[in-house]
């Protein structure tokens, strides 16, 4: 029987995923193997570094987010530590080549795929024409992306409106109640919401949304700075309301209270933010999809996967923000092209549930968006 089924390389970066990936390997059910990138055993040393000497001129590009990460938490980033990441490259290369002569691959499976190490199994998976399957958190409440392109802004979803237009609704139900993310540190109490306002979420600031999709906001400064420049553009009634990320390592309290009209509310609850909001800006995060699911028009300012004609509206610059901001209640909300796209997501797209709590869908549907990815079938 296990012949019949699609031999799976599953990539883990941490204890936890492996025993996702384990999960799902029985499950699905496929047969395949799970290596532990911190732990990926003994292996083929010697092939192993000369790969990564004939892949040198490809390591600044894969070692450049963990770089960059190093760089805005003030942790390591120069020369020696990047001949380290590359000799940790080659340990788990060492790994993957004594697994993939004992079977080739049909498929590499990776949970976000922009790790460095990631980045060179991918590579090497790509080269000997593997397929890759990509997992992420998905953009409706408890559900997971499976993608056979890439993550966010370099996933496979159309970009074409036409395409969520003719496609037709199933009935399926989505559960528009966000997911509350209890934040790292105490953020006081809730403020009340003044009667008209943009709300703003922040975003983690040395994530690959920010580092790799967000063009010309490179920082939650900045965001806040974009405000400042754009907020005489909306009536003198209305105001930026801001929440900074509830996950991320930093906070920014030297930001509150610099300008009358951008208040910080982190204590409030998102679903209400929104719900109240007339609208709401992000530079590319979920939140957007959130947004829409509740019935509020957004303003996206980066690279996102739901940058769509009619769906959203987009600003490149200031310029162009300003430019939307004036007529708020004009944005960009066409329910019908949401109804649809949201339907696509949910019962096209996504798979519902999230480990460790799912129910026997969740594998099914992992393995069926396997085998589209497999076939090669496009949406």
């Amino acid at each position: 029987m296990s012949e019949t089924l699609p031999y799976v390389l599953f990539l883990a970066m941490s204890r936890n995923q492996e025993k996702h990936f384990h999960a799902l390997k029985a499950e699905m059910p496929v047969d395949g193997v799970v290596i532990n990138a911190k732990h990926p055993g003994w292996g083929k040393t010697a092939r192993a570094l000369y790969w990564v000497w004939r892949n040198r001129s490809n390591l600044p590009e894969w070692l450049s987010f963990r770089v960059d990460k190093g760089k805005l938490n003030n942790g390591a980033h120069g020369r020696w530590f990047q001949l380290g990441l590359a000799l940790r490259i080659a340990h788990l290369m060492a790994g993957i080549f004594r697994e993939s002569e004992r079977r080739r691959p049909n498929i590499l499976f990776v949970l976000n795929g922009e790790h460095y190490k990631q980045k060179a199994v991918i590579a090497w998976a790509k080269g000997e024409g593997i397929k890759v399957a990509y997992l992420e958190l998905g953009y409706l409440p408890n559900t997971m992306v499976l993608d056979g392109k890439g993550i966010n802004f370099a996933n496979g979803m159309p970009r074409k409106s036409g395409f969520y237009r003719s496609y037709q609704p199933q009935g399926m139900k989505v559960d528009s109640n966000l997911v509350r993310r209890p934040p790292r540190t105490p953020v006081g109490q809730p403020i009340s919401l003044p009667e008209r306002y943009i709300f703003v979420p922040f975003q983690v600031y040395d994530d690959t949304q920010i580092l790799i999709h967000s063009p010309w906001i490179k920082s939650m400064e900045r965001l806040h700075e974009v405000l400042e420049k754009t907020v005489d553009s909306l009536r003198s009634d209305t105001v930026f309301v801001v929440k900074e990320h509830p996950t991320s390592k930093r906070s920014y309290p030297e930001l509150h209270g610099r300008h009358p009209r951008i208040i910080y509310a982190n204590a409030n609850d998102t679903q209400e933010l929104i719900e109240q909001s007339l609208a709401v800006i992000t530079i590319n995060s979920t939140v957007g999809i959130e947004s829409l699911l509740l019935g509020r028009p957004v303003i996206t300012l980066g690279n996102a996967c739901y940058n769509i004609d009619g769906l959203v509206s987009h600003a490149d610059n200031e310029k162009e923000l300003m430019e939307l901001l004036q007529d708020p209640e004009g944005l960009s909300f066409d329910d019908e092209l949401i109804r649809h796209f949201v339907a696509w997501l949910g019962e096209a797209y996504l798979v519902p549930g999230r480990w460790p709590d799912y129910t026997p869908e969740y594998p099914a549907r992992m393995r069926k968006r396997l085998d589209e990815i497999l076939r090669g079938d496009q949406f």
